[in-house]
């Protein structure tokens, strides 16, 4: 038969064991239990749609040249 061998929590030194020092791990242990982490404000929709903004800029510019007769 196998000797189960466990090892006393109590016996770990404390430099020995591992820190979790995740910020989702002090979110679960510490913070209440509805907290609900805020999510940073972004502004990527309206970067990811600069380039369409700038060619719709240049278009309408074309189609006002254009409607003027040219010069």
């Amino acid at each position: 038969m196998k000797e189960d061998y466990k090892v006393d929590p109590l016996s770990i030194k404390v430099d020995q064991t591992k820190q979790d020092t995740r910020r989702d791990a002090w979110d679960r242990d510490y913070m209440p239990a509805d907290y609900v982490k805020p999510e940073p404000e972004t502004t990527k929709k309206i970067s990811n749609a600069a380039p369409v903004f700038v060619f719709a800029f240049f278009y309408v510019m074309i189609l006002i040249l254009i409607g003027r007769g040219g010069g």
